[in-house]
């Protein structure tokens, strides 16, 4: 895995966090990657990166791993 900050031109931050094709099937395999985002000089947060065939499924594990969620948001794929 990959993980930057970099800047835009208007000075905003934009973490990246770039996944190898073993990164991703270890995602599919039911293998979260958590990101500590003060290692990339941010304020402490996690980030948990999962994967799953739909959104439901991933839902579902979220659900039985953590509880409910407070708030999900499904997100359509750039076209």
């Amino acid at each position: 895995m990959i993980k930057a900050l970099l800047r835009e031109s208007t000075g905003a931050p934009v973490v990246v966090l770039g996944l190898s094709a073993e990164n991703m099937t270890r995602l599919m395999a039911d293998e979260p990657i958590v990101v500590q985002l003060a290692e990339l000089g941010l304020k402490p947060m996690k980030v948990l990166i999962v994967g799953g065939r739909t959104e439901a499924d991933i839902a579902a594990m979220l659900a039985e791993k953590f509880g409910p969620p407070r708030q999900t948001i499904h997100q359509e794929p750039d076209r």
